[in-house]
Parts: structure tokens; sequence; C-alpha cells
């Protein structure tokens, strides 16, 4: 191996070739040791850092998107941790809060930190750095020109335009509306006059939460003088209406509905309860991360719990019932693609992923297994294992859950949902083993999760990629790829 390429490493390491990964990281120790002893001047901690960072360049490989530049991205990781060990260490004054930048005295809370999360990630990677390591890590202009061997005025100006850039995505929102100018549909406005008669709108919130299912979000001052916020939640039809309040009375509590006057889909509902459970577990320590997985654990147990109530229900017949073998012609017929519009909205190449020879033999692996596998039928949905769609108590010592936030579900396989959350990602949860603890606890083997992973994994290949392996986004490419071999090894 030690012959190889650092290009040739890394993709021999991405298709998990373990000499192949050792290899890289005995190659890249020096640098990362020299790097964090550099940023924080003493062996011990640039030890703990550079052990810590090494694991992590492993982890994270697939999404190195240009293996030509590794040495430049090895560096960047080295500082980020720099960065992160500093803030918990407390051994530096820090900058302002990044959360202050705009110049606000208040707190943000963890959904405006998540969106900053967000807005940081578009950033290059030498202006992310830069930014990260002024104000998370505490180094001055002059330190960071030094750890980052670039100019003075070089890194003043990456820090000034990567501040014009988290403003601009973030912090410089659209100016509220006022009562005379609300960017209200026809059909919200009747159904405030129906639930507020004469009320007046203060403020309209577009998108009050990322990746919530609410919104808009009105601020109104009622006929009594009373201002009061309320939510609008659209897809809800009669049947959903009802289907959530038998879920509320089988301890799924969603949304808390004022009127179900239809109009186009809309409900008026109160606000949601509690905190988002991936905003909150954003704060980062180890014990909020714990109380965060327990939650979200106890959040499928509940879903899974009120099945037998749903099959005895009136509306049983009207819930979707979902399989494997729905899963696999989801993938494989025309119809049952189009019929799912997130899938269906990309998937261009998905006609010659199903042509292609490796996807084509995946297929039929997991055709031939679907009939041996056990298939229970609860009620699940994809959406209930992500865990931002529970809310909890963020501040009690239970932290106790809510609200389930993503109302709409079916009968089906909760494996399925579990699947998807390991292909898309989840974070935090995918690096702490949130799936792995489930299928652990409920002593579900690998052969019995495999068909849904790969599944999943093909399904998000014929969705995002292309069949011919991309020059950019390579990282991507084999994950996704790894995912559904990983799969088909446990079959």
């Amino acid at each position: 191996m030690s012959s190889e390429s650092s290009e040739n490493l890394i993709f021999l390491a991405l298709a998990g070739n373990r000499p192949a990964a050792e290899t890289l990281v005995s190659r890249h120790r020096l640098l990362v040791e020299s790097v964090a002893f550099r940023a924080l001047g003493n062996w011990d901690d640039a030890k703990d850092v550079a052990q810590e960072t090494l694991v992590y360049i492993i982890q994270r490989l697939p999404e190195l998107r240009a293996p030509s530049k590794l040495g430049a991205w090895v560096r960047q990781l080295t500082l980020s941790h720099c960065t992160t060990y500093r803030r918990r260490r407390g051994t530096r004054y820090l900058g302002a809060p990044i959360h202050s930048l705009n110049e606000a005295s208040e707190e943000a809370d963890y959904s405006s930190r998540l969106a900053i999360r967000q807005s940081i990630d578009q950033l290059s990677e030498s202006h992310r750095t830069v930014l990260l390591m002024h104000y998370v890590g505490g180094w001055s202009i002059s330190e960071i020109a030094h750890l980052t061997d670039v100019p003075a005025n070089t890194v003043r100006s990456r820090l000034m335009a990567a501040k014009r850039q988290v403003r601009a995505d973030f912090f410089e929102s659209p100016t509220p509306m006022t009562a005379s100018k609300p960017n209200l549909s026809s059909s919200i406005r009747s159904m405030i006059e129906d639930a507020f008669p004469n009320a007046s709108v203060i403020d309209v919130q577009p998108n009050p939460e990322p990746w919530q299912p609410f919104g808009p979000r009105v601020q109104l001052k009622t006929s009594t003088g009373q201002e009061i916020s309320v939510d609008f939640r659209r897809g809800f039809t009669p049947f959903r209406v009802q289907l959530a309040e038998l879920l509320a009375a089988n301890g799924i509590p969603g949304p808390r509905i004022i009127t179900s006057s239809l109009r186009e889909g809309d409900v008026l509902c109160e606000l949601p309860r509690g905190e988002n459970l991936s905003f909150w577990t954003l704060g980062g320590t180890p014990h909020r991360i714990k109380i965060a997985t327990e939650r979200a654990i106890e959040g499928l147990d509940r879903l899974q719990s009120c099945t037998e109530a749903l099959r005895n229900s009136p509306l049983a017949a009207q819930i979707e019932t979902r399989t494997l073998a729905d899963e696999l012609a989801t993938l494989t017929e025309d119809a049952r693609w189009n019929a799912n519009s997130w899938l269906a909205e990309e998937g261009k190449h998905r006609t010659a992923w199903l042509k292609d020879p490796w996807f084509a033999d995946a297929v039929a692996q997991v055709a031939a297994r679907i009939p041996s596998v056990e298939l229970p039928l609860v009620y699940t949905d994809d959406h209930f294992f992500y865990p931002q769609y529970f809310r909890i108590a963020g501040e009690t010592e239970r932290n106790e859950i809510l609200e389930f936030s993503h109302w709409a579900g079916h009968f089906g396989d909760p494996l399925i949902g579990l699947a998807m959350v390991w292909v898309s990602d989840c974070y935090p949860f995918v690096h702490t083993g949130f799936v792995e603890q489930i299928l652990w606890r409920r002593g579900i083997s690998r052969q019995h999760f495999a068909p849904r992973l790969i599944l999943k994994a093909l399904q998000m290949i014929a969705r995002d990629l292309p069949v011919n392996r991309p020059v950019a986004d390579v990282g991507y490419y084999y994950m996704l790829t790894n995912l559904a071999k990983q799969g088909l090894s446990w079959l």
C-alpha cells in the first residue's frame, strides 16, 4: 500500500479496504500533529486532537469532493478540530458568538443556530475556516494568518466576506408584514376570520422553522385586544384530521387543530409544543445527545404501539399498506416512482440505472430475498424516523415528547424508515449509532435489516446519481453505492 497514490488509497478506503485507510492515516499523521501543535501550542493537546482528527478524517472521507486536494482538506479539518477543542477547554477568550454577528443582543434559539450552521456550510473551505477560527476558536486575525500561512489582510477580507454571506443568508430576513399588507392567501384570511372574527394581522413569518411542516405563522390581535400566534399546516384532508385525532387519543400527540374548516388543504393550528429534537440536540454535549437518542427511540416505540388501535379503527381501510414488495415496485415501476413526488423530482438517470448490470443484479438479489423476510405491518412513515419531527420539553428533567409534528403516516415497515435515516445521514443520530441501537435492542439481525437498507440506497442512487462516477461530489457517489454494497454483503 505504501506505493499507492493518495487518490487510489482514497478510492480503496471508500470501498472498505482497511489497509488503505490505515495507510492514509499513517501518511498524514505528521501533518495533522504539526498543524495541531502549531495551533494549540503544546504536544499533549496536539496529540489528543490529532488522534481524534485522524479518526474523523476516515469517517468523513466520503465527503471529500476533490481527492487531489486531500492535503488541504486534512489541514482544514485539523484546524476545525483545534477550534472545537479550544472552545471545549475554554483556553482562550472567544470572539463574539456567531449568532451575534448581526449585533443582536439576544441569544438565538436552536433553529436559528441550525440555519446559521447551514449558511456556514455553504461557504468555501477557506472562508469557513477563517470564520470559525475567529468566532469559535478565538484566534486573532494575526494568529489565523500565521496558522494558515496567508497574509493578515487576506484573512481580514475573508472574514468580512464570510460575515456578509452569513448575514445575507440568514439575518437579513424580509421586512415583517404589516396589518395593511399581509402576504396571506384568501383561504388563509377566511380561516382566520372564521376562527377569530375581526382580528387584525400584526406579523407574518413565511417559514418559522427550517424543515418543519408548518407555516406561515401569523401573529394576530383579536377583537378583544389579545395578541396570539397561530400556524397553518398544509396537506390536511377530512380523513387526515380524523387520523390526527385518533393518533392523539392513542398517545401520539400531533398538531392541535383550532379549526377544521379546510380550504385548499390548509388547517389552522396552535403553535407547536416544545423544542425541535434535532435543534435541541445541537447543544452537542454527550449527555444531551444521549437523551435525544432515547427520546427518538421512545417516539418510534410509541408510534408502533398504536398499531392495533389503528387496525381496528374505521379509518384502517383508508390507510395505505406498504411492504418491502411495494418499496421494490416503487423503484422498478414508472407509475409507482412518479407517484412519489420527492423521488420523481429528480431521477433522470433511473432508467439507465435499471439497465446497469451491477444495479440490476442488486435489484434481483433483493427481489429474491423479499419473500423470506418477515414483513410486520405497523404504523410508520419515513418522516417519523427523522428525529427533527419530534418535539420535546427541552428544559425539564425528563425532556418528554410533547408533539409529533409530522402527523401524516401509514401502515408499513418500520425498518424502512430506519434505513432511510441511515442513507440520509440524519445528523447527529447516524453518527451516534441510533439505527444500530434500535436493531440491537430489538434483536434484529443485519440480514433482516439489509433488504430495507439496500432498497433505500438504490432508490437514492436512482434519484440522485448519474450511472458513471461523477467528477464532482464523488464522495456522495461512493457513500450511496457503498451502502448498497454493504447491505448486499449482509443478505
